[in-house]
């Protein structure tokens, strides 16, 4: 068996020294009071994304504070690689923000490792309590599910006509079907018909419709054996013999630039697997125009495709902070405040809170519009959503980009690398 080292791993030994002595919080306070006897508080918020999170972001922020004239909000903000790395590191020396945009990847690791406060000032009617549980450990919410979204296959329909290709009847698709479209599309266009493999996305998926499990287990545990995963690396190589997708140097390429630069946004592929919220911002160049399709199956029927919701992502509070009360005011601001909820329109996932919704429907654009009516019309064919992940999970999506990537380059065989990430990923686990 071939077996990589990866270049480095996050683990939360950092995380843990934290949780032994949570006696520091990112913000505090002066000890001055207004002119209301209030007393002056300071937090800080960390999140990732890109420029227009980031600028939408400062806006609610200035709405929250001129709301509440006692409270600033320090932003700490950047892109997704290395933000796990900086929060690990600040938790480490104590000093983690108030307030955390939080992922479904890391969310366990921070409950169990004490640095999460369990929510309970938050007002959470408006919220199903399916996706309110994504944010729970033993019946506690410790981090609030901003929206959901569903993982798509975005595909940029003027390329398909270029090809010669109708759009995919996506209810009945198959993996055969998405195979043949991308091979035409790179044949007859200059495009990539895929933009590459699948990610760690993807291979769950897979798991799902042909094993009927996701990647993990109810108790952490791996779901699936290695011979399991031959056949998943033999389909990527059936993409890679037929064209369909760039090279594995193009591919490993586009995993480390922004969303707007990678070839789905820059109409140098025809489709791409991406959360469906992700095309807003993949839609955002010039002349590019995205649809969101649901995942081809082996059956050809979608409900078999096991599709399924997920939390977009979560806001979470520092168990060490010093100001729990103003801390959950300002997440209950970003998920419940209507002004809040348009300016961040479908950007952090379909709105949670089912009054901002509506609100904002209207207010859509065409892809927006899109990405809405999609989200909904999977009420169908959805399955459950996968296990909450254990501790270490944050590495497993890298580990399964490079066994990706180095199957595509042809340094390793299906049954090597389907050996070698199982391996992997059950030790980052467990």
């Amino acid at each position: 068996m071939s077996r990589i080292t990866a270049p480095h791993l996050r683990t939360v030994g950092v995380v843990g020294i934290a949780a032994l002595t949570l006696t520091a919080c990112g913000g505090d306070a002066d000890g001055e009071t207004n002119g209301n006897g209030e007393e002056d508080v300071s937090l800080s918020f960390t999140w990732w994304g890109g420029d227009t999170r980031h600028e939408y972001t400062q806006e609610i922020i200035e709405m929250f504070e001129a709301e509440y004239p006692h409270i600033s909000v320090e932003p700490l903000y950047g892109e997704w690689d290395g933000y796990w790395d900086q929060l690990a590191t600040q938790t480490a020396a104590q000093d983690t923000p108030d307030i955390v945009q939080m992922d479904l990847m890391y969310l366990r690791e921070y409950i169990e490792n004490g640095i999460l406060l369990e929510l309970d000032a938050i007002d959470t009617g408006e919220f199903t309590e399916e996706l309110l549980d994504t944010g729970r450990l033993d019946g506690a919410l410790y981090a609030m599910p901003v929206g959901q979204t569903a993982l798509t296959f975005a595909a940029n329909l003027d390329l398909f006509e270029e090809a010669g290709l109708e759009r995919p009847d996506d209810e009945s698709w198959t993996w055969d079907d998405l195979l043949e479209a991308a091979t035409e599309v790179s044949e007859n266009t200059d495009a990539y018909g895929q933009a590459g493999s699948f990610g760690d996305a993807g291979f769950e998926i897979w798991l799902r419709q042909t094993y009927g499990v996701s990647n993990l287990d109810e108790d952490g545990q791996l779901a699936w054996e290695p011979e399991d995963a031959v056949p998943y690396f033999e389909l990527l190589e059936q993409f890679q013999e037929a064209g369909a997708i760039p090279s594995a140097a193009e591919i490993s390429e586009e995993r480390g630039i922004t969303r707007e630069q990678t070839l789905i946004a820059t109409g140098g592929a025809a489709l791409s697997e991406a959360w469906d919220t992700t095309l807003v911002a993949l839609s955002s160049n010039e002349g590019v125009d995205l649809h969101p399709l649901m995942l081809p199956s082996e059956t050809g029927n979608a409900a078999d495709a096991g599709m399924y919701y997920k939390a977009s992502m979560f806001y979470s509070v520092y168990a060490g902070t010093e100001h729990p009360e103003e801390a959950q005011l300002f997440v209950d601001f970003l998920v419940n405040n209507e002004e809040a909820g348009q300016l961040q329109s479908l950007e952090r996932g379909i709105p949670g809170n089912e009054s901002v919704r509506e609100l904002i429907r209207d207010d859509l654009d065409d892809v927006q519009t899109r990405i809405l009516e999609f989200s909904e019309s999977l009420e169908e064919v959805v399955g459950d959503s996968p296990p909450l992940p254990p501790e270490g999970f944050g590495a497993v999506q890298e580990i399964i980009w490079r066994y990706e990537e180095e199957f595509l380059f042809g340094r390793l065989s299906a049954e090597e690398a389907a050996e070698g990430m199982h391996g992997e990923i059950d030790s980052s686990v467990n």
